[in-house]
């Protein structure tokens, strides 16, 4: 069944499909590609203020194809005109004539003709150029591409492809090239904004850097599909107001079991996080030498010794506490700054053992032996690409081996990386959300944390919950990006931006 929090992912054809039942006219069109323009602009704003150059007067150069998706770069374009001293000069390059282009890409033109400054050129006048273009906007081909690329076409993207002073490399739906079936000689872009339908050839794609998803409403009534998008509904029940008759245990009680005396800051990331999930109680289990620092920095946790090995891990002797707060919590997170001392993965799979209840596994827990000792009702993984390597014996990862692996163990695989795939076994969600700032020590602790805590609170399946984290998380640091910039950042500087990412849509 379609999940409310997620849109399907189409092939091309299935696309061209859909839009055909929705749009049935020129004027049908022309409003779709309004609503793309509004969102695409303010995603091209955002991405682009990600980094530190300045953020006004700008010069872009404009790829525009006869179609649909030239009308929406153009559009966009039009969008970003109407910010005051925003764009100082648009350069467009078209892919065939100027007659060539369809009725609603010529009004396109014309808008931004009325709103902003034009240059015309060729594709001859960009070879060798040492010009300094900030954004590059790709509008030449759409999803009905099939290859090969035509001359001119082909000319002008290996052009640009070269052109090495573009700031920022922006696709309109696909990179251009790329389709059902894709041409080598691709557009290289930096981000890629899916308009209206997320397509199936965005997935493990290099040529789309960065991939958004810009929802203008093509799915009020879904299309079943086993490759799915996350919306920003996932976040809905997050907004709204808490009862004024609730108490802290109707929002659930994690307990964590992570940490060792060489790596608390792992532990200390995932209680943070975890302590703004809304979780309403959290007790955490960790090496006596570290208790004492971390409980005075994070009060709100209720923390509680456990007996170390020589070597500053979590030591066997501890087991009993588990069984002890089994009764009370609702979910277990372990595994951030654990090590991998034998004593401690035996401990591991003890607990796994004994613990019924829900649970995450994270970093040191994501071990084969680990995972097939676990009894939780409801079980949750978390490895990037090497944990997962190393989880499912494969020398590389695919989709289809993501996939395959949760549906065979009966638990939700979230494989981080660009792109987050949650998987359940029956669908693949992928997150469209996040940015570089989050390739950085401690941002998967915080993942774990944020995770877990939701988990606890009991506010839907495994698979909602990773969802929401994923989403959440990933939010939260494209506005830590737009805000502050992708390098001169901490990984905790993102939790300061939680609550802004629940703030509605906020792009």
């Amino acid at each position: 069944m379609p999940k409310p929090f997620s849109h399907p992912i189409l092939s091309c054809s299935a696309s061209h499909e859909w839009e055909q039942e929705l749009l049935k006219s020129e004027e049908d069109a022309w409003q779709a590609m309004l609503r793309v323009g509004v969102k695409l602009g303010r995603g091209i704003r955002d991405f682009y203020a990600m980094s530190s150059f300045p953020q006004s007067g700008l010069r872009v150069l404009a790829l525009v194809g006869k179609g649909h998706n030239g009308g929406d770069a153009l559009l966009a374009l039009a969008a970003l005109a109407l910010e005051e001293g925003y764009l100082r000069q648009v350069d467009i390059v078209l892919s065939s004539e100027l007659d060539a282009l369809k009725p609603n890409t010529k009004r396109a033109l014309g808008l931004l003709q009325e709103r902003a400054s034009i240059v015309f050129l060729q594709a001859s006048d960009l070879r060798g150029t040492g010009e300094v273009f900030d954004i590059c906007i790709d509008g030449l081909l759409g999803m009905q591409f099939r290859p090969p690329l035509r001359e001119r076409i082909t000319d002008l993207i290996e052009t640009v492809n070269e052109v090495s002073k573009i700031r920022l490399r922006v696709a309109v739906d696909l990179p251009s090239g790329v389709g059902d079936e894709s041409d080598e000689r691709a557009f290289r872009a930096d981000v890629t904004f899916a308009t209206g339908i997320f397509k199936q050839p965005l997935l493990g794609c290099r040529n789309a850097g960065v991939i958004r998803y810009l929802d203008i409403g093509f799915f009020e009534n879904d299309r079943t599909a086993v490759n799915r998008v996350v919306t920003d509904q996932i976040l809905d029940p997050l907004r709204g107001v808490r009862s004024a008759f609730s108490e802290k245990r109707q929002h659930g009680h994690l307990a964590i079991l992570a940490g060792s005396r060489g790596m608390p800051g792992a532990l200390a990331m995932a209680v943070r996080a975890a302590l703004q999930s809304g979780v309403g109680l959290v007790t955490v289990f960790a090496p006596e030498s570290v208790v004492s620092q971390l409980a005075c920095t994070l009060p709100e946790a209720m923390w509680r010794t456990w007996p170390e090995t020589p070597e500053g891990g979590l030591a066997l002797e501890g087991l009993w506490q588990i069984k002890s707060i089994a009764g009370k919590a609702t979910a277990l997170l372990v595994g951030p700054g654990m090590g991998n001392e034998a004593e401690t993965q035996a401990l591991l799979c003890e607990v796994g053992r004994y613990w019924n209840k829900p649970a995450v596994l994270d970093a040191d827990a994501l071990r084969p032996e680990v995972v097939d000792s676990f009894l939780a009702s409801e079980l949750i993984l978390t490895p990037h690409d090497g944990e997962f390597k190393r989880l499912a014996s494969v020398d590389e990862v695919s989709d289809a081996d993501v996939l395959g692996y949760a549906k065979e163990r009966g638990l939700t695989l979230v494989k981080k990386g660009s792109s987050t795939r949650v998987c359940d076994g029956e669908a693949l969600y992928v997150n469209p959300t996040g940015n570089a700032v989050l390739s950085r020590g401690g941002s998967g602790d915080l993942l774990a944390g944020l995770m877990a805590g939701l988990l606890a609170e009991g506010s839907g399946s495994s698979t909602e919950v990773a969802c929401r984290a994923v989403y959440w998380h990933g939010k939260a640091a494209d506005l830590l990006a737009v805000s502050k910039g992708q390098v001169a950042t901490r990984t905790t500087d993102l939790l300061d931006y939680l609550v802004p990412a629940l703030r509605g849509d906020a792009g």
